[in-house]
């Protein structure tokens, strides 16, 4: 019998539930695949072998088990185990994110990547797959991923890294508003109510509840001396606003 050997770094029992799913699809068009499980040191395999061994559809049984094992490569490389390889990278490159935002970042990564392109991007891989397979009958999946695929991976590698970059910017801007937040609560006002006065993006004036100009002398004493010079205008209005109406 024809049989056609999968492997990888995921353990044997998640492998096989993974193949079991997907071979109760292809058995409803009459293709049956027996599974057996081998687990070599860290690795695990899964032998596939075709149970009938008869033509079918015109294909010879090694031709419709490369065909049928291909097509669901395909489909466990762009999903489980492009999932399991972004969560590695994550938790490698970025070790100070929780295992909760690796998993969620990572869960981004493979759908913002299947919203363009996902049909011509799984017909690519498993045409890559079928090719590879009229030469081996065996095939290990993460290394396939790794170096077979290579513009995909690295396709993975730069979404990652882009959705990390938005996930920290987003995630110091919560910080700076529970900051900011905290400074508004604590911060005794020193005067009822405070207008702003623009006069251009980086000039203002503030003025006091009766529409006054607030002294220079007075800003300084509040602010302090060097601040003005340290922090920009739109940080200096803030710090201004926060620190004398809050």
């Amino acid at each position: 019998m024809p049989a056609i050997y999968i492997g990888t770094r995921q353990s044997l029992p998640d492998l096989q539930r993974n193949l079991d799913k997907e071979f109760s699809r292809v058995k409803e068009n009459g293709v049956l695949i027996d599974i057996e499980p081998h687990q070599l040191g860290r690795y695990a395999f899964i032998a596939c072998v075709l149970s009938d061994a008869q033509e079918k559809d015109g294909k010879r049984p090694e031709e419709t088990l490369r065909t049928t094992v291909s097509s669901i490569v395909s489909t466990l490389l762009l999903g489980d185990v492009s999932k399991d390889f972004v969560y590695r990278m994550t938790r490698i490159d970025h070790p100070y994110l929780s295992k909760e935002e690796a998993w969620l970042l990572c869960d981004q990564v493979i759908s913002s990547l299947n919203e363009s392109g996902a049909e011509r991007r799984l017909a690519r891989v498993q045409k890559e797959v079928e090719d590879f397979l009229r030469e081996n009958d065996r095939i290990f999946l993460e290394g396939f991923l790794r170096f077979r695929l290579k513009d995909y991976f690295f396709e993975l590698k730069e979404r990652l890294e882009e959705l990390i970059d938005n996930f920290l910017a987003d995630k110091e801007y919560q910080e700076f508003i529970k900051l900011l937040q905290y400074f508004v609560e604590i911060q005794e006002p020193r005067i009822d109510e405070v207008h702003v006065l623009f006069f251009s993006p980086e000039e203002f004036f503030l003025l006091d509840e009766e529409k006054k100009p607030l002294e220079q002398k007075y800003l300084r004493q509040v602010l302090g001396e060097e601040k003005g010079e340290e922090l920009k205008h739109k940080d200096l209005l803030l710090s201004a606003l926060i620190t004398l109406a809050p």
